[in-house]
């Protein structure tokens, strides 16, 4: 398994102790220090013997995160962030569900976040969203449901597969050219990824909640409208450098204009009315809608009168 790991000294003993306390041990552990200031080499020190540790100069999340599954072995990598936590049968239900469906080749796991622990985040889909992406129902006594190829539809319109719980087979992450280096600082870097594995994978998501997701002040996260940001980024970048295959391409244009209106409307609620009026100019005034034409118009005249 592979973790990315940056100024975590706080965090980082909790994570390994739930990797380690899985009721089926993983068989290793590679862990990408991207050139923390903290003490974070103090409180690794009692794992030492049971970490793979690499050292780099600070290059971003995704560069450690490539850095470290490219130091792996296993044929499976698992993910995990460093301040996020495995429940104890988290590879016990992956090996579950790769025993259901051995043809898979990703898998990802339900979860629950720190500021919403009452809930799964599939919970929090939309109506008809498990159903486009397992062609099911869902079921309370079903846990692994085959996701209906290609599923990054469904992840356009409810992003719910997080690095931590996520695991792929290393083929496909080499069919995919794996993690790109020019995203490494980007917000939302890691969905650059996802979406790919997401247009070309054979995937398995189980309906138990096994992780928890940390949400703090520190996390790339914590931001809306910067991951509003990151993801339009990501998808003209896919769009751009031709890395779909040629029958998505159509589906993701549609979403990415989708994106921007929502980054466009981000823009105009939080005030940043000349970002508003920037971004705008890029999308089809006929995808507009009254209301948003309403929103343009006065942010243009706010923008202007900040100047």
């Amino acid at each position: 398994m592979a973790i990315p790991v940056y100024n975590r000294a706080a965090w980082i003993s909790k994570t390994l102790d739930h990797i380690f306390e899985q009721s089926i041990p993983v068989d290793e552990v590679v862990l990408c220090d991207d050139g923390s200031t903290d003490n974070l080499e103090q409180a690794l020190e009692p794992y030492r013997s049971r970490v793979k540790l690499i050292q780099i100069e600070n290059s971003g999340p995704a560069i450690a995160r490539k850095t470290a599954i490219e130091n792996s072995q296993g044929d499976w990598i698992a993910l995990c962030d460093s301040d996020d936590f495995w429940r104890p049968d988290h590879i016990e239900s992956f090996l579950s569900a790769k025993a259901k469906f051995p043809e898979s080749n990703l898998y990802f796991a339900n979860f629950i976040t720190t500021d919403e622990p009452d809930h799964t985040k599939f919970e929090f889909a939309p109506e008809g969203w498990f159903e486009q992406l397992t062609g099911e129902l869902w079921r309370e006594s079903k846990h692994f449901y085959r996701c209906e190829q290609p599923f990054l539809r469904a992840l356009l319109e409810f992003q719910a597969c997080f690095q931590s719980c996520l695991l792929f087979k290393r083929e496909l992450y080499q069919a995919t050219g794996g993690i790109c280096k020019h995203v490494s600082r980007w917000p939302s870097e890691d969905f650059h990824l996802t979406a790919r594995m997401a247009a070309i994978s054979d995937g398995v998501i189980c309906t138990k909640q096994t992780v928890l997701i940390n949400k703090h002040g520190e996390n790339f996260s914590a931001e809306y409208v910067k991951n509003l940001e990151g993801e339009v980024s990501i998808l003209l970048d896919l769009l751009d450098q031709g890395l779909l295959p040629e029958t998505l391409l159509e589906m993701v244009e549609q979403q990415k204009d989708q994106f921007t209106k929502r980054l466009f409307r981000s823009y105009y609620w939080t005030s940043q009315f000349t970002k508003a009026v920037e971004l705008a100019r890029g999308i089809p005034g006929h995808s507009f809608s009254l209301r948003d034409r309403a929103r343009l118009a006065i942010a243009f005249v706010r923008g202007r009168l900040s100047l």
